[in-house]
């Protein structure tokens, strides 16, 4: 109970800070859109694509890494070696992200003229220095994370977020005087710079707390396992976790590269290829806003699960588990329901306008998916069961190109043949990952019996927030101010918001769907606020 206290409160403070960051993301999205436009964001978005495939490759599969490392040294008992883990991984990834740095700045150009994105050639380059910082970053961030110190992790993501929004705005104003590529361009700075001070952070907290701290306690005993045994363990698990990050990151590339061609063949010119991708970036950042929660939750249950499978602790693996899919399914689906139904009220509050909220309303079930392939990817990482994953995530890969190329191209479904497409490539991979944790952990997971509740609890939430909407709805068309218009949606997508989730909230409890024990886990004093009458209910 202990262990997943600490798990529980672990993923509060990771969600915490998660959600601060993703809520400056949603403002700072509307804000550079109104700077650079729907087409600016379109290249943007494609610059963005480029870096998150090469982070993905050479930096996203580090944290998970170094964690998994430092869990199991920490489990045996081996402290010495933790921190000579750290040493090492630093000086790895520093390097493995300073030649992929100057190669991303070489071939900016050869890549943007390959996929048709020119204009998105100065975006990519000014991306380049970020991928040699985050590499860095996730070394400490997986060194943090391995010792189950989420404070330090938490603080460093605000920090990080804050001056990429404040740093990528200004940026993005002052050379959009220039050009519209520079602009778009601009709006990417903040990513090296936040990542900069996140690692500054970091090392200072090392240095100050943790270093010092060990000087003058008895942790420096252990095994004494040499650098090159160290840096095969780490080579051994964060080369398939890239691989694995790589191709789950593969889909954004699948994108740049197939979109723009498939939307050209349907009929439309350049120009309103480009405005299609920039709705669709709009929305992928929003879907992200409640993937930051799961995202949380993965960064928590891998060094849990590393620790209880080299400790060969069956029952504690099972009991992580169920705690994943019963936490991921109880956001996710509200969460899907609540965007969808809210899409055009989202879209009007940040970008003024409800053009594109049609893909919301259609892509937002997508979470759920995205959400159980994420979670499993990283339980079965943390079980070293890589070969599975990264055979399931390839197969999604030729789902979402298939899906891509039939369904883009046809002219009256455009880019709503992309959520097709990312349908297909989270399904997959989903289904055969289930299939894989059931025969690795010979536990049948009760899938359904877990996300029936929230879907009886969001099913009701959906019609009181739908029967509350339509006549609010009919107030808004007869508003002629844009402001006083502004005003209302938010003030009435607030109170459904709130009226949705307490819905949901006591829905969950009647039905069983959210437990004492659940709360507790949390924080007693959680539990200590619900009204008497609820607490009586809760089992």
């Amino acid at each position: 109970m202990k262990e997943q206290s600490s798990v529980t409160k672990g993923f509060m403070i990771l969600s915490f800070a998660g959600i601060i960051s993703k809520v400056l993301s949603a403002f700072y999205v509307p804000l550079l859109t109104r700077i650079i436009g729907t087409t600016g964001m379109g290249i943007y978005g494609k610059g963005y694509d480029v870096f998150m495939f090469v982070y993905a490759v050479t930096t996203m599969g580090c944290q998970p890494a170094v964690a998994k490392v430092i869990s199991e040294l920490k489990a045996t008992g081996n402290e010495k070696d933790s921190e000579r883990a750290l040493k090492i991984s630093r000086k790895m990834f520093g390097l493995i992200g300073g030649i992929a740095a100057v190669l991303v700045i070489i071939l900016a150009y050869p890549v943007a003229k390959f996929t048709n994105t020119e204009p998105a050639v100065f975006s990519i380059m000014f991306l380049g220095p970020s991928v040699f910082l985050t590499a860095v970053l996730a070394a400490y961030r997986g060194y943090f994370q391995g010792r189950d110190m989420m404070h330090g992790i938490a603080i460093s993501q605000v920090l990080e977020q804050i001056l990429n929004v404040i740093i990528s705005l200004l940026c993005a104003f002052l050379f959009m005087k220039i050009s519209l590529p520079l602009g778009a361009a601009g709006g990417t700075v903040g990513t090296s710079v936040g990542a900069l001070i996140a690692v500054i952070y970091l090392i200072s907290i090392y240095e100050r707390k943790i270093k010092r701290k060990k000087l003058n306690t008895d942790e420096n005993i252990g095994k004494d396992i040499s650098d090159h045994a160290i840096k095969r363990k780490i080579f051994a698990y964060a080369l398939p976790i890239t691989l694995i990050a790589g191709i789950q990151n593969f889909g954004g590339m699948v994108d740049m590269f197939n979109v723009n061609d498939r939307l050209l063949h349907a009929g439309f010119n350049l120009d309103q290829a480009n405005a299609l991708y920039g709705l669709f970036v709009q929305y992928r950042v929003l879907i992200g806003l409640p993937l930051i929660i799961i995202t949380s939750l993965t960064t928590i249950i891998l060094p849990s699960i590393a620790k209880n499978y080299a400790l060969r602790n069956r029952k504690a693996i099972i009991k992580e588990i169920n705690f994943g899919f019963r936490l991921t399914f109880a956001i996710t689906i509200p969460a899907a329901v609540g965007m969808s139904l809210l899409s055009k009220e989202i879209y009007m509050l940040l970008f003024n306008t409800d053009k594109g909220s049609y893909i919301m309303m259609l892509g937002s079930f997508i979470l759920i998916f995205m959400s159980i392939a994420q979670v499993q990817s990283s339980i079965l990482q943390g079980m070293s069961k890589f070969r599975p994953l990264i055979t399931a995530f390839f197969i999604g890969v030729i789902f979402k190109v298939l899906g891509n190329y039939i369904f883009v191209g046809i002219p009256k479904l455009n880019i709503i043949g992309v959520l097709i497409g990312n349908f297909f490539y989270f399904a997959v991979p989903s289904f055969l990952c289930y299939k894989t944790l059931r025969r690795t952990v010979k536990y049948r997971i009760p899938v359904l019996r877990v996300c029936i509740k929230p879907i009886i609890a969001s099913i009701v939430m959906g019609i009181v927030i739908f029967g509350l909407k339509f006549p609010l709805e009919s107030i808004t068309l007869m508003v002629s101010s844009r402001m006083i218009k502004w005003i209302f949606i938010l003030v009435y997508t607030i109170i459904l918001t709130g009226i949705g989730a307490f819905v949901y909230f006591i829905v969950m409890i009647k039905i069983g769907g959210l437990r004492k024990s659940d709360l507790e886990s949390m924080s007693p004093k959680i539990y200590r606020l619900i009204p008497g009458f609820l607490r009586n209910q809760m089992r």
